[in-house]
């Protein structure tokens, strides 16, 4: 990212994805829909998938950060903020700058979960949190195509991988430097001292952008 661009944060409220019911099922670990969670009863497996989609309020941000230096355990951005991580490093080694993305599935799903399993349909609630869980991770994937889109007019392109606060060594912490530099509460959302997101459905991660070599 060349240091003159500003950094704008953009905000969606809407994101059009609509997982489909394969993607679901696999997440619940299932490829048939008749052995899901001891329910026989596909039409009743579709209609909770269905309420799930219904209750689905996608909705996302996205910013763009430059490099300022590398270290083979850090990523240090323009704005002085650190990212440690050796893991993170070495998938943003040819990196000149990152996106930083946020995707919630919002509260109305996180809600009705809760809800089924205070109610002891703990089925029902399983199959919610697998609906919310691929949308918001859809909503990743639909900001990275955005991005994708308007970076080839630079010659650039994200990394084909995202990495996220919490997996390999980038510390659960930096759920809240992401927080604090995309303005997350603009969505609504809210951060624990426990760095848990809330709503619960909502994710957050890093690419990075590179330079389109030439064939």
């Amino acid at each position: 990212m060349p240091s003159h661009i500003a950094t704008k944060i953009t905000y969606f409220n809407s994101i059009p994805v609509i997982p489909e019911k394969k993607s679901i099922m696999s997440r619940l670990g299932h490829s048939r829909p008749s052995n899901v969670l001891g329910l026989k009863d596909a039409a009743l497996i579709d209609e909770t998938i269905g309420l799930g989609l219904a209750l689905c309020r996608n909705q996302g941000a996205a910013g763009r950060f430059g490099i300022k230096s590398q270290t083979v355990g850090s990523v240090v951005l323009n704005d002085g903020v650190s990212l440690e991580s050796r893991q993170l490093a070495k998938m943003l080694q040819k990196s000149d700058g990152i996106i930083l993305m946020a995707g919630s599935a919002g509260p109305e799903i996180t809600s009705r979960i809760t809800s089924e399993m205070e109610n002891g349909n703990s089925a029902a609630a399983v199959i919610l949190d697998a609906v919310a869980s691929v949308s918001a991770d859809m909503i990743l994937d639909w900001i990275m195509d955005l991005f994708n889109k308007m970076l080839q007019k630079e010659g650039r392109r994200l990394t084909r991988h995202r990495y996220s606060p919490g997996f390999g060594d980038l510390a659960l912490d930096n759920q809240a430097v992401i927080f604090r530099l995309l303005d997350l509460e603009r969505l609504h959302l809210s951060l624990s001292d426990s760095m848990m997101l809330s709503p619960e459905k909502s994710v957050l991660a890093i690419a990075g952008t590179e330079r389109i070599k030439a064939e």
